[in-house]
């Protein structure tokens, strides 16, 4: 994705030239994305996050005219497939699970790079996907947290998905089968009022995974549990894939029973 382009100015900026290159960066890497709007000073982050959002966009214009652009990319289905399909405590010996972990890596650059390129074009700033390299290096989940900006925070505000049991971003295309970057622009864009289904009565996610118990601390655990595996990256996605499939059977059933609602003889 080599490139770039001349940077709109403030007020040329419209959220359907953000979605039309969005679109375009996404086709060139083969690749299907969601893309929401929601300004920043209707998202709720930990404090230390947005005290690090606040000096990041230092310069970038008023606080209440920066609007958080939630981009996400989906994954390809074989690679969720790659993912066990239930609980195991260590990888199996074929190494196909590397497929999901080496297919993180690559949707970690694409987005860096994609929200990299919104941001010179639209006058913005980029936050990359979630920091890699750390699981290992830091003492408690906690540590993460005073260095970037929650993603889901910004994808759930924006409509893009709905918060699961996991904690995870759900959406109605790809369930939480996706990564997400976030780009600010320096003009108040609209939300999309978009109409979000839930979990419903799914706890796929919890049934499958002994981690996400209800109690506190699970994100600890997890990462624990991601250090503890020894992939290729700092993955799992058990939940993810049991997420995905829940999802996807949700939505066939859907179009079945809108075609029998529909069909003419």
């Amino acid at each position: 994705m080599a490139g770039s382009v001349r940077s709109v100015e403030y007020e040329q900026i419209s959220k359907r030239e953000i979605e039309r290159e969005f679109r375009r960066l996404c086709e060139q890497a083969a690749r299907r994305g969601v893309i929401g709007f929601v300004p920043v000073e209707m998202v709720r982050l930990l404090p230390v996050q947005s005290a690090y959002l606040r000096r990041k966009l230092d310069g970038l214009g008023p606080w209440s005219d920066i609007t958080a652009v939630s981009i996400g990319v989906l994954y390809h289905e074989p690679e969720i497939l790659a993912i066990p399909d239930d609980w195991v405590s260590e990888p199996p010996e074929d190494g196909r699970w590397n497929q999901y972990a080496r297919a993180y890596t690559e949707l970690n650059w694409l987005l860096g790079d994609v929200a990299g390129q919104l941001a010179e074009r639209f006058s913005g700033v980029a936050e990359g996907p979630t920091l890699e390299g750390w699981v290992e290096q830091v003492k408690h989940v906690n540590d993460y947290f005073p260095h970037c900006v929650s993603h889901r925070a910004f994808a759930e505000a924006a409509r893009v998905g709905w918060r699961g049991r996991s904690g995870l971003v759900v959406t109605p295309e790809a369930g939480p089968a996706l990564r997400f970057a976030t780009v600010f622009v320096p003009q108040r864009l609209s939300s999309d009022d978009r109409d979000l289904p839930g979990c419903g009565d799914c706890y796929a996610c919890l049934e499958v995974c002994p981690i996400l118990r209800p109690e506190e601390g699970y994100r600890e655990r997890c990462r624990r549990r991601l250090g503890a595996l020894g992939l290729e990256d700092e993955v799992c996605g058990i939940c993810v894939r049991v997420c995905w499939e829940a999802v996807k059977s949700r939505r066939i059933e859907s179009a079945d029973r809108y075609q029998r609602i529909f069909r003419t003889d």
